[in-house]
């Protein structure tokens, strides 16, 4: 039994040893890093920084979320003096997104309204702003936390890197600590884990802090959902770091000086960080692979789509009543009219709306004009239609382009992490995507909504002097947020990606370690 128990102890011993000697290189590589002057002097900067980001954005959120709820009372008032159909123009407003404070995306780049009008397509180069007067934006652009992160925080994480190896082997400690009884791959993973630790309170305090900031808001409305998506994205900022830690490690051990270790550690960094991305768009942009058909080109196929329904519509008229536009409206009222007013959109415009006023109308019979209403409101807006097709069928190739840039860019871990964020804080491309798909969508739902009450033909279409336009039930615009889990699936991919520059870079880093030649 004794013999066994000393078995036992000599194992666990020669267990604890290696673990114990981890502990302590992970030690060493924490406190030499935390007690240098650039430790001290990145935390500032990270924390300075982005603490002042969140100050700007925090405002510029204020500002946008200002003047969305003056733009929806404006608009509720405006429906409140609707009295006829014809004046159905409801708007499809975009909330802005308070995790933008921490990442801006796509949030001021696209539309924030969309203006429903029934003979009108949906075109997004034509979609309105609310706009930001922000006078520090002319300053800091759209610098927000992740792009602090993705720039400032990297860098650090170089300057923390680049010498782990190289540095050593030039003062000859490296030598010193293998010729002890140290296993080399207890090492690597000691100055990894050490190297880490020092970096994630910079990350963790900075980020906490920019929370904090952004809370004490009274405009910002976080919720529970919001909260853990932030999680998630200070989570996807700390195996960011952790790849390009790796990257400059991996470059200590392949570099004999660490001179020549930070040169080319920056050099990679400013091309995968900056340049790479920049260089990708740009390309596709210039050379597209696919090609979109041009605007001027597309404009006139709409023209010549309106004057293909002028030509439908006065088919119809001449068939049903022998009159051709504009004579008929005048005809179809017969007499008593003193005066009618029929203004219709410039030619060249996207949509072909007409508004018919008749004088006096309280004793003038319009039913034969209802009923050619009935059928030539729903025939426009079955060309509005067409119309916005063609639009949808460029900008859906413009949206190839850039998404084969976005994959192209993908390759470089800082455009992964980007692409992440964006995903996971429903500030990215595709959120944006989904607001104007809700937006054409909202369109039908109007259509369908005064097509079941046969407004096209009722009289309120024209007149209120027998009653006017009820508009209780119209339907309501609604542009929820994707759920967390949506958005982690969306940003699935560009997290493997970071996953895979992480394992990759470790696994690189750790061979070459064990193969390292110290003559």
């Amino acid at each position: 039994m004794s013999e066994q128990n000393d078995a036992a102890c000599s194992t666990l011993n020669v267990a604890y040893k290696p673990m114990a000697t981890l502990w302590l290189i992970i030690q060493r590589e924490f406190v030499s890093n935390v007690l240098t002057s650039r430790f001290m002097i990145g935390f500032l900067i990270c924390l300075m920084s982005t603490a002042a980001a969140v100050f700007v954005q925090v405002e510029d959120y204020e500002k946008r979320l200002a003047a969305y709820h003056i733009a929806v009372q404006e608009h509720q008032e405006t429906v409140r003096t609707w009295d006829l159909y014809s004046q159905v123009n409801p708007k499809a407003h975009r909330k802005p997104n308070s995790l933008s404070i921490f990442n801006v995306g796509m949030e001021k780049s696209g539309a924030d309204m969309v203006s429903i009008q029934l003979a009108t397509p949906i075109w997004e180069k034509e979609a309105q702003k609310h706009g930001s007067d922000n006078p520090f934006l002319s300053i800091f652009l759209s610098i927000d936390v992740i792009f602090i992160f993705k720039i400032v925080v990297s860098a650090l994480a170089i300057l923390f890197a680049y010498n782990t190896i190289s540095g050593e082997r030039e003062d000859g400690t490296l030598k010193l600590v293998l010729s002890n009884p140290i296993a080399r791959d207890t090492l690597v993973i000691g100055k990894y884990l050490g190297g880490m630790l020092s970096l994630f309170p910079i990350v963790i305090v900075s980020f906490i802090v920019g929370i904090l900031i952004a809370y004490a808001s009274p405009a910002t409305d976080f919720n529970s959902a919001d909260l853990f998506r932030l999680v998630a994205v200070l989570i996807l900022s700390l195996l960011y770091v952790s790849t390009c830690y790796l990257l400059g490690m991996l470059l200590s051990v392949w570099t004999k000086e660490a001179t020549t270790t930070l040169i080319l550690s920056m050099f990679i960094w400013g091309i995968l960080t900056i340049v790479h991305s920049n260089i990708a768009t740009f390309s596709v942009m210039k050379f597209s692979l696919y090609q979109p058909q041009a605007e001027k080109e597309m404009l006139q196929h709409i023209e010549q789509s309106w004057e293909d329904f002028k030509e439908e519509r006065d088919a119809y008229l001449l068939k049903k009543w022998g009159y051709k536009y504009p004579f008929s409206a005048i005809s179809l009222i017969g007499e008593g009219a003193l005066a009618i007013s029929i203004n219709a959109n410039s030619p060249g415009e996207l949509g072909f709306g007409e508004f018919y006023e008749i004088k006096p109308i309280h004793i003038v019979d319009v039913s034969k004009l209802q009923e050619v209403l009935g059928y030539q409101e729903p025939l426009r807006i079955d060309y509005a239609n067409q119309a916005e097709a063609l639009l949808k069928q460029r900008e859906q190739v413009e949206e190839r382009n850039r998404q084969f840039a976005k994959d192209i860019s993908r390759f470089s871990f800082a455009d992964a992490y980007r692409f992440a964020v964006g995903a996971i804080t429903d500030t990215d491309r595709e959120s944006y995507q989904d607001f104007m798909r809700r937006a054409r969508r909202y369109k039908r739902q109007v259509v369908d909504y005064l097509s079941g009450k046969n407004a096209f033909s009722a009289r309120a279409w024209l007149s209120n002097d027998q009653g006017t336009a009820e508009f209780r039930d119209l339907p309501v615009f609604q542009n929820p947020h994707t759920s967390l889990f949506q958005s982690l699936s969306r940003a699935s991919s560009d997290i493997l990606i970071l996953l895979a520059w992480n394992v990759i870079l470790f696994i690189g880093m750790y061979v070459s370690f064990l193969r390292y030649d110290m003559s």
